[in-house]
């Protein structure tokens, strides 16, 4: 087992061989509690929740008509390079996005692969309000047995993950991505991957919940007449609320992003975090 020892305001772990690392007081506060982002916020940003190396940003996009670019009804492709699309104007009514962020072995901020998305038909005004699911492509549903898996996956196939990490800046990071995954979610195009990777897309499976959005084309038509009538679909319940998806969310990562319960994960954060001394004071 390894040991952790606190002089004055350094931290020093030693292994079971005999190697060593020290890190300061004040840095190793900083990995178990991240401070807030000395930074300025995203439009739209509801909430900003730290769990250990986890943050998530609950963003919101009000109500509003969306031109996006949708699977053609004639593709000769469900999907892939074979696919063809076709603009779609249609009414949304709140998109709520868990963005997920995990600290890297720097201490620095990255996007994760683990981002989902929802409906509401009214805006966020307590962590208690209930979240619908999104009648989205590529908004994908897992299997039942998936339980660490999301809810409602957003489909980053194409974000460049390596690109968002080369920004120096927490703050500017974490913004780019944000920006980056809203990008993939209403500006790729919308096909029918999820029902051929995943077990389902959450359009696939709202189709039942209203006339007005059983097809495409019935929104579309919908949104001519009305663009407001999204705030009146009866969508899918998640039977969950903000509050309770950020705790799942940190629930389903705790294995890959494991909290500190231990002297041995300590010294894991000095040897990471840290450096070879060079000389220790006893």
């Amino acid at each position: 087992m390894e040991t952790v020892t606190i002089d004055h305001s350094q931290v020093l772990a030693t292994s079971p061989e005999g190697q060593t690392a020290s890190l300061e007081v004040e840095r190793l506060v900083e990995l178990l509690s991240p401070r807030p982002l000395d930074a300025v916020y995203p439009d739209g940003l509801k909430r900003e929740f730290r769990s250990g190396p986890l943050t998530v940003w609950v963003h919101q996009t009000s109500p509003r008509v969306h031109r996006l670019r949708w699977i053609a009804e004639d593709s000769p492709a469900p999907f892939g390079k074979g696919a063809t699309y076709r603009d779609v104007t249609i009414a949304l009514p709140y998109v709520i996005v868990f963005a997920v962020f995990a600290s890297d072995r720097r201490g620095r901020p990255q996007l994760t692969g683990a981002n989902e998305c929802f409906f509401r038909n009214e805006p966020i005004q307590s962590l208690d309000d209930a979240l619908c699911y999104p009648a989205l492509l590529n908004c994908s549903k897992f299997a039942p047995d998936k339980r660490d898996r999301p809810l409602s996956w957003i489909c980053t196939q194409h974000l460049d993950f390596e690109k968002l990490q080369a920004t120096r800046d927490n703050g500017e990071r974490m913004r780019c991505a944000l920006q980056a995954l809203l990008g993939c979610l209403f500006e790729t195009g919308f096909n029918y991957s999820s029902e051929h990777h995943e077990l389902t897309s959450w359009f696939s499976e709202s189709r039942g919940v209203d006339p007005r959005v059983a097809t495409i084309e019935a929104w579309e038509e919908a949104t001519r007449a009305a663009p407001l009538f999204v705030l009146e679909v009866p969508w899918l319940p998640v039977g969950l609320s903000v509050r309770q998806m950020v705790a799942r969310i940190a629930e389903c990562r705790a294995g890959e992003y494991p909290r500190v319960a231990c002297a041995n994960d300590i010294a894991r954060l000095v040897f990471n975090h840290g450096k070879q001394p060079k000389q220790v004071r006893r």
